[in-house]
């Protein structure tokens, strides 16, 4: 089996467990009648190495200062991960969709992005006050994961520096 395979079987056993995990943290807080919360880095940390299973692209302007070096660069999720648990959350409680359905609503928000520090704060200033969701009326089910970068007009471009224009596509 090639990596490529390997790690979209990986990632959609892994998505598959997630929603298990959530439904699991349900019923206990049920059961105790006590919210305990959730922390939404644990799924950061069964995504590692994220610069291998969920990459998706750099920023135009990372991409284009490749060589230099000069842009300081930081690793974002497309869609913030509080957000994708938030909303996973919701859809499991809502019981519309199958557990399937849900993993792979999770595996096609899934990405990081690399982006400059300058674009950084376009998403986490109160400019767009994008930092930990997505834009107003964005659809976890229907929209595309990149609509959060575009809203500030951040471009992303694959290895090979083609833009993407959608992540809709992936999975």
């Amino acid at each position: 089996m090639n990596e490529e395979i390997c790690i979209e079987q990986h990632l959609e056993n892994t998505c598959d467990l997630i929603i298990q995990h959530i439904k699991n943290v349900q019923i206990f807080q049920k059961n105790i009648n006590k919210s305990l919360g959730w922390h939404s880095r644990f799924m950061e940390r069964l995504f590692h190495p994220e610069d291998v299973l969920i990459f998706k692209g750099y920023s135009k302007t990372i991409f284009d200062d490749k060589e230099l070096g000069t842009t300081k660069v930081q690793k974002e999720h497309i869609v913030p991960m509080a957000y994708l648990l938030d909303e996973l959350w919701q859809l499991l409680e809502r019981k519309e969709l199958s557990d399937r359905e849900i993993s792979t609503i999770l595996k096609r928000n899934l990405g990081i992005a690399y982006i400059s520090q300058s674009e950084v704060k376009k998403l986490d200033t109160n400019y767009s006050g994008l930092k930990t969701k997505m834009p107003d009326g964005w659809n976890i089910i229907t929209d595309d994961p990149l609509d959060r970068l575009k809203a500030v007009e951040i471009t992303l471009v694959n290895e090979e520096g083609q833009e993407l224009n959608t992540l809709k596509s992936f999975v």
